[in-house]
This record gives structure tokens, sequence and C-alpha cells, in this order.
């Protein structure tokens, strides 16, 4: 399986950690998920919706110069389990180009073992946050 270098990079260290690791790290990754810009607060509308988490989340993304995407989401700070997922998926896929969004199989996780840490019901949200990430990507491919 290849993935775009930084998702390689989290999931090579993820998939390293014990349990508690992995809890500490999903809470690091919650503590530095990226505020949402200004101009998309009141936006909401002209987000993806990701119906299959649990927990309201919506994400749009920007295309930047070079083609690659910046991810944004919009998710409750309440719910520190559910931006520290999104949070891992942005760092990963952040700056990349869509074809390089797309190629990221669905069961990419697999290896970082995060049923230790979370429940299934988490991954499922984590596997419809990346599916929603892939359709904004084909989204952007034809803007």
């Amino acid at each position: 399986m290849s993935l775009p270098q930084k998702l390689q990079e989290i999931v090579d260290d993820i998939a390293s950690m014990s349990r508690e690791e992995k809890l500490e790290t999903l809470i690091s990754y919650a503590e530095s998920f990226p505020v949402l810009p200004e101009r998309y607060k009141n936006e909401r509308n002209q987000m993806e919706a990701v119906p299959e988490c649990m927990t309201p989340v919506f994400l749009i993304a920007e295309k930047q110069d070079d083609g690659g995407l910046i991810f944004h989401f919009d998710i409750p700070p309440q719910s520190p389990t559910v931006r520290g997922l999104a949070s891992i998926l942005a760092s990963g896929l952040n700056g990349c180009k869509p074809e390089e969004v797309l190629s990221v199989p669905a069961d990419f996780y697999t290896p970082m073992k995060l049923e230790e840490a979370v429940s299934g019901q988490r991954i499922n949200g984590f596997r419809g946050v990346l599916a929603h990430m892939k359709q904004v990507a084909v989204k952007a491919m034809s803007a």
C-alpha cells in the first residue's frame, strides 16, 4: 500500500504505539486541531457533511496554486476523539493533490490498530470522513 508520505509517517508512528500512547496521541491531535477559518464559519451550507459520524462533522477543501488541497473541518470541541481522528487525516493529506487523496485505500488505517483505542463506531466515522474527503477531492478535480 502506497500512501502520501506524511500520512504513511503517521500510520507508522501510531502502529508502533501502545493503547495508552494511541489515546495520548489522539488527544494531542485533537488539541492541535486547526480552527475553522473565519470565512467558513457562516458558510456551513458550502461544506460537505459527514453523516457516518454521530458527531456533526463538516469539511471543505481549498485548492492551492500548486493543485494541492487544504482540508478544513468544523467539529465541536466537545468531541476530542473525532477531532483527533480528523486531525490525523488533515495532517496526513493536507497539501496532497486530489489524485493522491483518491489513492488512499479505505482501510489504510488498519496497521494503526485503532480498535485498541477507539470504538468501532468511531472507526466507521473515520472511514466516513476519508470517503467525504475523497468526494471533495473529486469535486476539486473538476473545478
